[in-house]
């Protein structure tokens, strides 16, 4: 599709008021709807009505984003790739402080909202289409409205530009309920969330996070579509077997940024996409965890919760 370039009076689409079709900005554009690829806005008469997501585009992968600011619901749109070639375990980094905060993201018509924290390992809501609130049970001193009842809540809306959070203008309202809040004894640090793609198509996803206390800080590493790396492992057995044969590709998503290599509260899968996580047990994985003959267990929900060394 041809682009057309437009002037704005303002730094961002987001933040203008106005958009001119000259850099003096004395002739108004025409009315209609205006993108920058990630920010949606209706002019109507020189009036730029607020933003709102375009849902058919997004943030490319790759990008490190963060957040500062006020109680809210956050909006983000991520583009993971269109081609052949653009798929595999799709992995997220969020790192929520120690106030909670919220995520879930939507994929192909499926809520993703399990973690892994490098501190506790597995959080998730026991609504599978809930937020998971993380964050430190020590820090809910302005979480009172909510915690640890839940509560109904009327949050402004944010969306982001490819540059910062703007405000929408509009307000959401977002039930947290008992099951959504999984916080951890400290700050969780780096929360990884894997998100299976199969196909090039579709290559949206859709972010929602909340800043459900007095105000919200966290950041987001997003890595693009990259098919896991597998080691060799053994079947599931019922304890530690060091003889038992390798006769298994495993492949895990690793917090510690080492892939084929499996470590505590690492997502262990059966295939490369992250979509089947192993089954609860233990497993031989010779070599992997400390250069012997290693094994791991896994709980049910495909996260490493014990290793040891034969």
């Amino acid at each position: 599709m041809p682009t057309t370039t437009y002037y704005l009076n303002g730094p961002t689409l987001g933040s203008s008021t106005t958009i001119f079709l000259n850099s003096s900005l004395t002739t108004i554009a025409p009315n209609g709807f205006y993108s920058d690829g990630v920010t949606s806005r209706e002019q109507i008469d020189g009036v730029l009505l607020p933003p709102s997501v375009c849902n058919e585009c997004g943030v490319p992968c790759g990008e490190t984003i963060s957040a500062t600011g006020a109680t809210g619901v956050y909006l983000l749109n991520l583009d993971s790739g269109s081609t052949s070639s653009d798929i595999g375990a799709i992995i997220i980094r969020f790192s929520p402080a120690s106030v909670p905060d919220g995520i879930r993201v939507t994929y192909n018509g499926v809520v993703y909202n399990s973690l892994t924290s490098q501190v506790d390992g597995f959080h998730q809501s026991t609504n599978p289409n809930g937020f998971t609130i993380v964050g430190s049970i020590t820090a809910v001193a302005s979480c009172s409205s909510w915690y640890p009842a839940g509560a109904t809540l009327s949050l402004n809306e944010f969306i982001y530009s490819g540059t910062s959070f703007n405000p929408t203008g509009s307000t959401q309202s977002i039930t947290i309920s008992p099951g959504d809040i999984s916080l951890s004894p400290s700050a969780p640090g780096s929360c990884l969330m894997v998100i299976p793609k199969t196909s090039a198509a579709p290559n949206i996803l859709n972010f929602e996070f909340i800043g459900p206390c007095g105000s919200t800080v966290w950041g987001i590493e997003t890595f693009c579509p990259l098919l896991l790396t597998g080691f060799d492992s053994s079947i599931r057995t019922a304890s530690p077997d060091c003889f038992i044969a390798l006769t298994q590709t495993y492949y895990n998503a690793s917090l510690a940024s080492t892939p084929g290599t499996v470590k505590l509260y690492d997502f262990v899968y059966s295939d490369a996409f992250g979509a089947n996580p192993l089954a609860a047990g233990f497993y031989r994985a010779t070599g992997s965890i400390f250069g012997g003959a290693d094994y791991f267990e896994v709980d049910a929900n495909g996260v490493v919760i014990s290793t040891g060394f034969c």
